[in-house]
């Protein structure tokens, strides 16, 4: 595995339309390609201040990291002034433009199916490399968040075996519940068949304006995985009021931040 291009050091990044945002620590961007996938990633990072290598920190994986990583890094760096939340890494893998072949779990019409794959190289390729460049909490209790097909693959992953799931903490926004007929039920299903434990805290959020199969969709999973009763399983859904599909992320990924690092 070999990063291909060399470390780009700033004090802002600029990747997103939110590049006027304060940020206070350090970002850095490295391109990693994958042997997997046979394609190349630009890897956003945010480093806390003051952050050191001799103590680990915990890691927080965003998606859409061309477009969301600014956000994202703001409200970290917020929460981690305010002593809200522990010292992060924050991880925002890019390359937007297959977000269709990489976070969907299956062959459709919108997307081709390539979650699974993603999944490994975030498992077999990303982690081992940021545990070689940054002082990483080794234990499985990562964070994951994602938003619309983001979504969709963060609840894909969070229905995988625990066993090697690098995560326990997830963040959903705006959720495509619609992909593949409802698919992700299926997994949804396919978990609570074979398990009565989910040791993870799970954030789920959408606005209140978007359709009534998003809203319905939204209701249904909550009320299914709660319906679960799994043993360590600690959830919160919340409908962000006068908000649509773009426009509810950012309070999303603020409220969700909060319940992860509190529960």
């Amino acid at each position: 595995m070999k990063s291909i291009y060399p470390l780009l050091l700033t004090l802002l990044l600029s990747c997103s339309n939110d590049a006027s945002l304060d940020i206070i620590g350090v970002t850095e961007e490295f391109i990693l390609q994958s042997n997997i996938i046979d394609d190349s990633y630009p890897i956003y990072v945010y480093l806390p201040e003051n952050y050191s290598h001799n103590s680990y920190n915990q890691l927080i994986i965003g998606l859409d990291g061309d477009t969301r990583f600014n956000t994202i890094a703001s409200l970290i760096s917020d929460k981690t002034q305010n002593g809200s939340m522990p010292p992060s890494i924050l991880i925002s893998i890019g390359n937007n433009k297959n977000r269709n072949r990489d976070y969907t779990p299956t062959s459709y019409e919108h997307g081709t199916g390539g979650a699974n794959n993603f999944y490994r190289f975030i498992k077999e390729e990303l982690i081992p490399e940021l545990e070689s460049r940054y002082s990483v909490d080794p234990l499985n209790n990562k964070t994951l968040i994602g938003h619309s097909f983001g979504g969709l693959f963060t609840q894909y992953i969070m229905a995988q075996n625990r066993q090697d799931n690098p995560f326990d903490k997830f963040i959903a926004s705006g959720t495509s519940y619609w992909y593949d007929s409802g698919v992700i039920f299926e997994y949804e299903q396919n978990y609570a068949n074979e398990n009565n434990d989910l040791d993870v805290t799970f954030y789920n959020g959408m606005g209140t304006l978007e359709g009534g199969v998003m809203l319905a969709s939204f209701k249904e999973m909550n009320e299914r995985i709660d319906n679960r009763n799994y043993r360590n399983f600690k959830h919160k859904n919340e409908l962000i009021e006068k908000s649509g599909h773009t426009g509810s992320a950012h309070t999303i990924f603020k409220k969700g931040l909060d319940y992860v690092f509190s529960n």
